[in-house]
């Protein structure tokens, strides 16, 4: 059976080690072939998205190679922003030929002019690599006539969407566009009477693209499932042994991968679920022999996303998993819908108010389900509808464990951290977290002292985060409040939200 895997045993340092290993080079084979032979290969090859919706590779290719506008571009998202997910880092940093050389076969099956490459400014190494690779592929002769531009955005979650991912690549802040506006309609640089198109996809993806040029479709779909043919580059973190990112052939059961792969709970310890992020539904251990593909995890209620699993024991409060999903999706909204800014304000404050004996009323549940199930209307991104998905059923499936948390607000475990990742330390073997995720603001602002780092320089307060009530404020307050704001670090729109809110709770009746 022919090589489909990503990653070797150890990180690819030359392009001609790269060649030895994989054998013939993909991008020559392509160029000699008419595009229309490589849209084909592509499409029978059966390869889904891996950056969490796994639409058909096929299908999307199709779908720009033929739009009217000669003006075409292809672009690689590698904004790695999920919570508990570390696999495009990682191939990045071992494999980042195949990314650019699927890439590069992207742009010549759909006519592209210009390629981009799209990444978080904080990841420092994986930067470090491409510019290396690319200068390589350069001085090699490979990229040919479409240039590659590396772009480094900020560090929201958003930027990950891929329309807010064009609007950082043309220079703006990561703010979805319209959901009438996908990449296929308008692309990059887009004017009047040019939608300049662009094909989007993640940087997993692009990476199996050489291999199906070198052997085919039939022999890619020879590994993994009919539902999702390949490996996939699974994260495991968590209460598991031994976490990591690790490469598998699609299906492979949830329990092997968490019990076998990845060592299992400590020792004493059983696992009580797992998440797939933040973006869908908890699995329960009932349901780790569910193969790990996109159908099957659908047909449970869940989904694969970026196949980024992080585990739970029977320690975990699943309540205190609740708050922090909701915490993380509150604050990383852009505020652009109302509705779902103001859905999972609801949704986090009700699941903040279970753990405080003041607030932790018969209806508190209610509200954080009505928050959440309210938060997706009229939404340009998925995120409202990640929210949808996740609260309710967390709320749902572990119902016992959100009353006795009612009943005993008192009696709270400790705060579970927000499982974004930002390295992976190879002393402790075990991922590193960004810390300063939980001083962020929803305003994208964060406490003192922890401003983002290596991040573009933003406003104190983003225009689409001003509030939607009007109050006129004589000028002498206005000046009071900017020099406090200014003393403090933080929008005036905080203060003046953090000082009502201090009335209203003293003036509860």
């Amino acid at each position: 059976m022919a090589d489909h895997s990503l990653l070797g045993s150890k990180p690819y340092s030359s392009l001609a080690i790269y060649r030895a290993a994989t054998g013939a080079d993909s991008v020559t084979l392509a160029r000699a072939a008419v595009p229309a032979t490589i849209l084909d290969e592509v499409a029978a090859s059966g390869l889904r998205g891996r950056g969490g919706a796994g639409f058909p590779s096929g299908t999307k290719w199709k779908t720009i190679a033929k739009h009217p506008c000669p003006i075409r571009m292809v672009v690689c998202n590698a904004a790695e922003g999920e919570p508990g997910t570390f696999k495009d880092r990682w191939l990045l940093r071992r494999n980042p030929y195949a990314v650019i050389e699927g890439l590069l076969i992207a742009a010549h099956a759909v006519g592209a002019r210009a390629a981009y490459v799209a990444v978080k400014a904080s990841f420092a190494p994986e930067i470090a690599r491409l510019e290396n690779v690319l200068a390589e592929m350069q001085a090699a002769g490979v990229l040919g006539e479409v240039p590659v531009t590396l772009v480094r955005g900020p560090e929201e979650y958003l930027f990950g969407e891929e329309k807010a991912l064009l609007e950082v690549i043309e220079g703006n802040d990561p703010l979805p566009r319209p959901a009438d506006e996908p990449p296929y309609e308008r692309g990059l640089f887009a004017m009047p009477g040019s939608a300049n198109p662009a094909l989007v996809s993640n940087a997993e993806t692009f990476a199996h693209v050489p291999s199906i040029v070198r052997h085919g479709a039939a022999s890619f779909r020879e590994v993994g499932t009919r539902d999702t043919p390949g490996t996939l580059l699974f994260t495991v973190s968590g209460d598991v042994q031994k976490p990591g990112v690790y490469e598998r052939p699609a299906g492979i059961p949830l329990r092997e991968l968490f019990e076998d792969v990845a060592g299992g709970p400590r020792a004493g310890r059983k696992l009580k679920a797992a998440l797939s992020g933040v973006s869908v539904a908890p699995i329960s251990a009932e349901r780790f022999d569910t193969p790990a593909d996109f159908g099957s995890l659908a047909l449970i209620g869940s989904g694969l996303g970026s196949a980024g699993f992080v585990l739970y024991d029977d320690a975990a409060s699943m309540p205190r998993v609740a708050q922090m999903a909701a915490r993380f999706l509150f604050v990383e909204s852009c505020n652009q819908c109302s509705a779902c800014k103001h859905g999972l304000r609801t949704a986090s404050e009700a699941l903040d108010a279970i753990f405080n004996a003041r607030g932790a009323h018969p209806d508190v549940l209610a509200h954080a389900r009505y928050g959440a199930l309210s938060a997706p209307q009229g939404n340009r991104c998925y995120l409202p509808s990640e929210a949808a998905a996740l609260i309710p059923a967390l709320l749902s499936r572990f119902a016992g464990e959100f009353a006795e948390q009612l009943r005993q607000p008192e009696c709270a475990a400790a705060a579970v951290p927000i499982p974004k990742i930002m390295d992976w330390d190879e002393t402790s073997r075990n991922f590193v977290l960004d810390e300063r995720q939980q001083s962020k603001r929803p305003d994208w602002t964060y406490e003192p002292p922890h401003p983002p780092p290596h991040a573009p320089s933003r406003p104190a307060a983003l225009p689409h985060d001003r509030g939607h009530v009007g109050v006129p404020l004589p000028s002498e307050l206005i000046a009071a409040l900017r020099t406090r704001a200014e003393r403090d670090a933080v929008a005036i729109e905080t203060l003046v939200e953090r000082a009502l809110k201090e009335w209203l709770q003293e003036h509860r009746s």
